[in-house]
């Protein structure tokens, strides 16, 4: 790679190719830019690895359930959009959700909280990330909303297809026990 690389400096300025280094070898080679203590082991340093997303344990697109729930379908097309609204209107609530796009197509995605506190309404929001598969959940306080939504507004000319399962189940407390 260094040596292709070499290729593509010329044409980059120079306050930027100035402060370029290719390397060969990572484990070798890295030592000699940053100090040994701030490089994590599987780049040859003394520091501890740096956990990768794991998404091993995330279904593939062909499959028809997620733990046990069996996923929905739909396609949303170039341009477009979907939203979902779930809602615990009279208490705390777990929400959950899982998806993933078929064809490994990045996909827009977000979700939005809105908590019900007396006459306040507290909003909380996760940031909008393209992305092919997300898992994920949130615990309420109260009565609450939670939307997801699913953004194709960038692409031009290729709809998504996306399979999903999104869930609430009342509880009592934020600890977690379910209400009967």
């Amino acid at each position: 790679f260094p040596f292709f690389g070499q290729f593509k400096k010329p044409y980059l300025p120079a306050f930027v190719s100035d402060h370029i280094e290719l390397v060969g070898d990572a484990k070798t080679e890295l030592a000699q830019y940053i100090p040994k203590e701030s490089l994590p082991k599987m780049y040859g340093g003394d520091a501890a690895d740096i956990p990768i997303l794991d998404t091993s344990d995330l279904k593939s697109s062909s499959a028809d359930s997620y733990e046990g729930e069996e996923l929905e379908e739909t396609n949303i097309a170039a341009g477009d959009k979907m939203e979902i609204c779930i809602e615990a209107e009279n208490g705390a609530g777990r929400f959950g959700w899982y998806f993933i796009s078929e064809g490994d197509y990045d996909v827009g995605f977000s979700v939005k909280v809105e908590e019900k506190e007396g006459d306040k309404t507290e909003l909380e929001v996760r940031k909008y990330e393209k992305l092919i598969t997300d898992q994920g959940s949130y615990t309420s306080k109260g009565p609450c909303k939670v939307t997801l939504t699913w953004d194709n507004s960038y692409s031009l000319f290729t709809s998504k297809t996306i399979k999903f399962v999104a869930s609430v189940a009342e509880v009592s407390d934020v600890g977690g026990k379910t209400k009967s």
